[in-house]
C-alpha cells in the first residue's frame, strides 16, 4: 500500500489531507492509519472493545479472529485515540467517558451499516487511494513541471544530440530552422 503513496509525500500530509472531509474525515483519517498495521478483513471486524481496554487505555497489541498478533504503533494508538473522541464526541483527551458506553460496537460504521464488509472496505480504501493520488499527483506534477521548465532553459537546442534534435523534429516538437 505504501508504494501507492506519490514520492516526496509524507504520511501527515496524507493524514491532514483525508480530515479535510467533515463527515468521515476523523474515520477515514483512523482507517488510513490503522490500514498501515492490519490487514482488512480484520479492520472489518473490528470493534471498539477490541482496542480499548477496560480501563480505557488502547491495547498495544490486537490479535484477530484467526490468532494472527498484530503490534499496534504509538502513531496509529494516537490516530484511534483522535478518532475515538472525534467519533464519542469527547471533551478532553481522556476516554474515560467510554466506560458509560457499550464498546461492543463496530469500530468504524459507515454511512448506511453499523460496519463495513471487506469487500466494501476495499473499496472504500481503492476510492481513497484514487483521492490521493489525484490530490499529491497534481502537487508533484506541478512542481516537477516547474523544475522541467527551469531546465528547459539549458536544454536549447545546440546543446541536445544529433539524435535528440531528429527525434524532436518527426514529432513536430521543434520547428525547422
Amino acid at each position: 500500500m505504501l508504494n501507492k503513496i506519490p514520492a516526496n509525500t509524507s504520511l501527515q500530509s496524507i493524514l491532514t489531507y483525508l480530515d479535510t472531509s467533515t463527515k468521515w474525515g476523523a474515520r477515514n483519517r483512523a482507517l488510513f492509519a490503522i490500514r498501515q498495521q492490519l490487514r482488512i478483513k480484520d479492520i472489518s471486524d473490528l470493534l471498539v472493545s477490541d482496542i480499548v481496554k477496560p480501563d480505557m487505555t488502547l491495547r498495544r497489541i490486537f490479535i484477530s479472529r484467526d490468532g494472527t498478533r498484530f503490534e499496534l504503533s504509538e502513531e496509529v494508538q494516537a490516530e484511534v485515540r483522535r478518532y475515538l473522541i472525534a467519533r464519542f464526541d469527547i471533551k478532553g483527551t481522556s476516554l474515560e467517558p467510554l466506560l458509560a458506553l457499550d464498546l461492543n460496537v463496530s469500530m468504524f460504521p459507515t454511512q448506511k451499516r453499523c460496519q463495513f464488509s471487506p469487500n466494501t472496505l476495499a473499496q472504500h480504501f481503492s476510492h481513497l487511494d484514487k483521492r490521493i493520488q489525484e490530490r499529491f499527483q497534481a502537487t508533484v506534477r506541478g512542481r516537477s513541471d516547474q523544475n522541467r521548465s527551469d531546465s528547459s532553459a539549458m536544454t536549447a537546442p545546440a546543446k541536445q544530440s544529433p539524435l535528440t534534435r531528429l527525434i524532436l523534429l518527426l514529432g513536430g516538437l521543434e520547428k525547422r530552422r
